[in-house]
């Protein structure tokens, strides 16, 4: 896995079926090297990865996580009419 771009590292673990697939931000720039994961992921959307943020609350401070998901109908046709690929 050393050959792959972090791009590519952070869809390789976000689709991983065993442990943890899920990430933040600070353990993406830690585990990927990413300084701007936001960026890296909305590449990833763009690319028509399905990958939501959700947001949880630890030790008083808002962290969000990224994961992969199933669109929705609703999604899928907000993504194209945002010009989003939703081709693989």
């Amino acid at each position: 896995m050393s050959n792959l771009s972090a791009k590519q590292k952070m869809l390789a673990a976000l689709k991983q079926t065993e442990g943890y697939n899920t990430f933040t931000t600070k353990q993406a720039q830690r585990r990927f090297g990413i300084t701007n994961v936001s960026a890296r992921i909305e590449e990833l959307r763009k690319e028509g990865n399905v990958i939501y943020t959700n947001t949880k609350t630890v030790d008083g401070q808002k962290v969000s996580f990224y994961r992969l998901g199933t669109p929705t109908k609703a999604l899928v046709k907000a993504a194209l009419k945002s010009g989003y690929s939703l081709a693989a």
